[in-house]
């Protein structure tokens, strides 16, 4: 399970209805596969919004701009990179429960693929 820390506080990430449902609103038409593209490719405008979206459960309600906030922080005293921000987004969004067959069975289509995105996020460097 992944975790996040904000004001010195670590928080699990975890995806419920509420944070789906926001995290479909972020994006054109509300495409979910369009949320599952963009967390597999660690993108840097899109995390934010994933981060936000599975602290909700913990009831804190954390602005996006603090989250930004966090984020910009890690990154710029080098506790953060990219291949971080791919791994969480892809534990946190492709791994959940609620997008995991969809993309099982869309990397099953393409096993290169899913043998170089393995290969990639379970490095240990």
């Amino acid at each position: 399970m992944q975790t996040f820390e904000i004001n010195g506080k670590e928080y699990e990430l975890k995806l419920t209805y509420q944070s789906i449902s926001l995290l479909n609103s972020y994006t054109e038409n509300n495409n979910p596969m369009e949320i599952v593209g963009q967390a597999m490719q660690g993108d840097l405008e899109f995390f934010p919004k994933i981060i936000h979206a599975a602290l909700l459960h913990t009831g804190e309600n954390f602005p996006l701009k603090t989250i930004e906030h966090a984020i910009e922080d890690k990154i710029s005293n080098e506790e953060i990179d990219f291949l971080d921000i791919m791994e969480i987004g892809y534990e946190v969004v492709a791994n959940s429960f609620f997008y995991a067959r969809i993309v099982d069975k869309s990397l099953a289509e393409n096993p290169q693929a899913k043998e170089q995105l393995e290969k990639l996020l379970n490095s240990e460097n």
